[in-house]
């Protein structure tokens, strides 16, 4: 047994089992004594306050990132970079790895930026802490770290919805454009590339802990719709408590404006409350044709079922 653990320790960071935060394609080994941080893609050590953050690029898009990290143009934001040195991964991914360090206020923290990808995947890689870390995390440590990062295929649909809290049993035509976290979903029904609600439907649901007492029910709803992202103008036409899958919920239906575009929409948000804690599903779709997209959310909301 002992043989076996020395052998582990020998193995190079990228022969080891990667860690991909936050259930996102790009992974690493992070160093001894940093965790995942909870709903975001990195890692951190509160105590040392070092932290390990992964921000996800498309593979198009990596060299138009990289005009933005140049030395130069992070010198205007206070970071100093000290060493640039290309990089090849061991999975064959190619990019920059830049170190150096950033000055906030009296203080200075030492960063490192990495900017990699591989075909139609990339990443943009920061590591910073403050120098008293660098006993704790030395240069050596960071840079296997960073060399470790690797790529995985983006997941299925199916692998996607199968980490929430709720199962669909009908899409409705909807399909996944993003996991929240472990807890939330946001759907589309439309071309691939559109991406705006002006143009069409989106869906959310998201599942939250807690017991809302029933005269708070109402609040909660008017405060909920008046925080839909990307809409202003926002004005409820009706709506009321009712009954959703078996259990008491609450509808409201409102109209709005595109934050963007200025084009009118609409807006349907169900609450649907449970003894542990309560399902919120809002749809967003253009006001031309929403009688349709209605019928479609309402199928959908349906479908919802704690797991």
């Amino acid at each position: 047994m002992a043989c076996f653990f020395l052998v582990a320790a020998a193995l190079p960071a990228a022969a080891q089992e990667a860690v991909f935060p936050n259930h996102g394609t790009v992974g690493l080994l992070p160093p001894p004594g940093m965790a995942e941080i909870p709903g975001v893609p990195g890692f951190e050590d509160r105590v040392a306050r070092a932290a390990i953050l992964i921000m996800e690029v498309p593979g198009s898009a990596l060299e138009e990132v990289s005009k933005s990290f140049t030395p130069e143009a992070l010198q205007s934001k206070g970071v100093t970079i000290e060493q640039k040195r290309d990089v090849t991964l061991p999975g064959g991914a190619k990019g920059v790895l830049m170190s150096g360090y950033q000055t906030m206020g009296p203080a200075a923290l030492k960063k490192w930026i990495m900017l990699v990808g591989s075909g139609e995947q990339a990443a943009m890689v920061t590591v910073q802490f403050p120098e008293e870390a660098s006993a704790r995390y030395p240069d050596s440590a960071v840079d296997a770290a960073l060399m470790s990062v690797t790529f995985r295929p983006p997941p299925t649909q199916d692998e996607l919805l199968a980490g929430l809290p709720f199962s669909i049993q009908n899409m409705e035509g909807y399909r996944v454009v993003r996991v929240l976290g472990n807890n939330a979903v946001l759907l589309t029904k439309g071309e691939e590339k559109a991406a705006d609600i002006a143009s069409q439907p989106f869906f959310i649901i998201a599942a939250a802990p807690g017991d809302v007492r029933e005269d708070d029910r109402e609040s909660l709803a008017k405060r909920a719709i008046s925080s839909v992202p990307g809409v202003k103008e926002l004005k409820v036409e009706r709506g009321g408590p009712q009954r959703i899958g078996g259990q008491p919920g609450y509808e409201l239906i409102a109209k709005a404006v595109e934050m963007q575009s200025g084009k009118p929409v609409k807006v349907a948000q169900w609450l649907r409350f449970g003894r542990a804690g309560y399902l919120r599903m809002v749809g967003v779709a253009p006001a031309e044709g929403f009688d349709t997209s209605f019928t479609a959310m309402r199928g959908l909301r349906d479908g919802i079922e704690m797991r």
